[in-house]
């Protein structure tokens, strides 16, 4: 109950977390870390989805801007395959179908839902799809295999506070999007202060598998439609 400085609490470490610690061990021991990160002016993404929320809503769904996240980084996949995979050994497993992990935060630690084919479905099949399986989640009633076959993971600090970060690889996922708070930022362009919607994102990814640079190009793809969205076919 005390060590030789005062009274202490020992809390077991037991259930998601220590589930969730045993993992990122495994994940900080096996795959070298890099992160890049970079901003998303995110005027015309703010404009996009408002428009499309008054459907979603006549649908009975909320839609944040996670569906159109996900679908920018799965034509950054198409364009960079390498990020969509795993290492195994001495062979780089790429994964020709996109089933994407969203970390929902409970009580009791982060669980990671998977949306299976997310590159067949619509911007608001997506959106009631993470709204069902956060909501099995925490309230612990989620399936096993809705946690399980993930190629990548997006986390998000934005909601509780906070802008960039380095999120750890989902092992044996190779790389992993972190979203900070979308907040405004002053911009001086053409001799005029101009306020702009800005999103920070956070790209950790494996460094055995890709450098900087292809790190970089594929973050650019992302951010060029996630700046343009009305090019992605949501």
């Amino acid at each position: 109950k005390y060590d030789m400085y005062g009274y202490v609490d020992r809390v077991p470490l037991k259930g998601i977390r220590k589930a969730t610690a045993q993992k990122m061990s495994e994940s900080w021991h096996n795959v070298p870390h890099v992160a890049h990160m970079d901003e998303i002016v995110a005027d015309e993404l703010v404009k996009l989805r408002e428009e499309k929320k008054k459907l979603a809503e006549r649908k009975k769904i909320k839609l944040t801007y996670l569906p159109f996240i996900i679908k920018a980084v799965i034509e950054g996949f198409k364009e960079y395959p390498i990020f969509n995979s795993s290492l195994e050994q001495e062979e780089i497993i790429i994964k020709k179908y996109f089933n994407i992990g969203i970390a929902v935060s409970t009580d009791e630690g982060l669980l990671v839902p998977v949306i299976k084919g997310a590159d067949k479905k619509d911007i608001f099949q997506i959106a009631k799809e993470i709204e069902e399986l956060a909501d099995k989640a925490r309230k612990r009633q989620i399936d096993l295999a809705d946690l399980r076959g993930g190629t990548f993971t997006i986390t998000n600090i934005g909601s509780v506070g906070g802008k960039f970060f380095t999120p750890i690889v989902n092992y044996p996922e190779s790389s992993i999007l972190g979203l900070g708070r979308m907040e405004d930022k002053v911009f001086y362009e053409n001799n005029k202060v101009i306020v702009k919607k800005v999103l920070p994102i956070s790209f950790s990814f494996d460094h055995r598998i890709a450098d900087g640079a292809t790190a970089s190009a594929f973050m650019n793809i992302v951010k060029e439609l996630l700046e343009n969205p009305r090019k992605l076919k949501v």
